[in-house]
């Protein structure tokens, strides 16, 4: 099968690409920007540069860049890898020469990517979510913490930024000083839930999840794992909006109850999609498949493997299979990883570029309004 990836990012485009071709699909990439570097990588198959994709009157350019591609390269799919990307693909799926993977409708992916609009959806569908608020300004949020009306511990975050940008946990006094730190309006206020961080990422067909597993990750290991509550939460949320494509939810599983809070929604594929087709449960072959399988098979594993490159090839023998899969991901594709190593692309900023994201046929999501 003949892929087109569409990138603006290096980091996330970079798992994706690598994700896809384990799936079969010989990647042909068109992007500009920081994704420029993926041509240094075995598994692109060619790159073509885009130029201007962030202006809306430029949408006849790109669907003439993509048909070129399609016809020179015998397109068979076209696929995002990255924020922009998607939303770029979602709103021009309709006039594609070729079909897409699986993707969410523009008002869904608007819904559940903004953080705000996202936490007051699951509580009007009955999806566990923590308390949340939303300020205008600095000095609001500010005079609700002097009031109590709202009390610590709290995480702070911006409405549209991914990766983690933006985001803070006051969970004592101590912590009111970050406050200072935060350079974005409005500002996402949610209950902070005492208990472990993880995510479920999903790939979702119609409403219903095709394909799932939990994730634990620190700095050493990375882990799959299974907690029904979790994926009830998802597949409920899942349902309630009929999400095509991949989502990648972080959560809080509560130290107390045990119960899964969703904390928010990332509509598009992540970081870690890499690390799970190390253990043989690859995203993106439901993500690219043309239909659903008669019989879906379980999706979900339980492993956990080492991340730690060094420690692998030190012991690289008794080292389980997926850790001996990770280090030769890295070794056998060497520009790459060494120019994530070196931190010589910068991307950090692309995921984040709200212009970008939201030039083709902006609009605001419908929503139902919470109860």
């Amino acid at each position: 099968m003949n892929g087109l990836m569409i990138a603006f990012a290096f980091t996330l485009p970079y798992h994706v690409m690598r994700a896809a071709a384990d799936a079969g699909v010989k990647v042909h990439v068109l992007g500009n920007g920081v994704s420029d570097a993926l041509r240094t990588s075995r598994h692109c198959a060619s790159y073509r540069w885009l130029d201007g994709p962030d202006d809306p009157e430029n949408s006849d350019q790109v669907l003439d860049e993509i048909e070129n591609l399609v016809r020179q390269h015998k397109i068979d799919v076209i696929f995002p890898s990255d924020d922009v990307s998607t939303r770029l693909l979602i709103a021009l799926r309709d006039r594609l020469p070729v079909r897409s993977s699986l993707l969410p409708d523009l008002a869904t992916f608007d819904l559940l990517n903004n953080k705000w609009n996202f936490t007051r959806y699951c509580h009007a569908e009955g999806v566990r979510v923590p308390e949340g608020w939303c300020f205008e300004t600095l000095g609001s949020l500010r005079a609700a913490l002097r009031s109590s009306e709202i009390a610590l511990p709290i995480t702070v975050k911006p409405t549209n930024r991914s990766g983690s940008v933006g985001v803070f946990h006051l969970r004592e006094d101590a912590d009111r000083a970050l406050i200072d730190k935060i350079d974005y309006r409005p500002i996402v206020v949610q209950r902070h839930i005492i208990g472990e961080s993880v995510c479920i990422s999903t790939i979702c067909r119609d409403g219903r999840i095709v394909a799932h597993a939990g994730q634990r990750r620190d700095e050493r290991r990375f882990s799959l794992f299974s907690h029904p509550d979790l994926l009830r939460n998802a597949e409920r949320l899942a349902a309630a909006t009929r999400l095509n494509g991949p989502a990648n939810f972080d959560a809080v599983i509560d130290g107390e109850t045990d119960l899964a809070y969703l904390v928010e929604c990332n509509p598009r594929y992540w970081y870690t999609i890499y690390l799970s087709m190390l253990f043989g449960l690859n995203f993106m072959r439901h993500a690219l498949a043309e239909a659903a399988p008669e019989a879906e098979a379980e999706t979900m594993v339980s492993d956990t493997l080492e991340l730690s490159l060094k420690e692998t090839l030190r012991h690289y023998l008794r080292a389980k299979p997926a850790d001996r899969a990770l280090a030769r991901y890295h070794l056998f594709d060497p520009i790459p990883h060494f120019l994530f190593r070196r931190g010589w692309v910068d991307d950090s900023e692309v995921a984040v570029d709200v212009a970008k994201m939201t030039a083709y046929a902006w609009h605001e999501p419908a929503m139902a309004e919470p109860a």
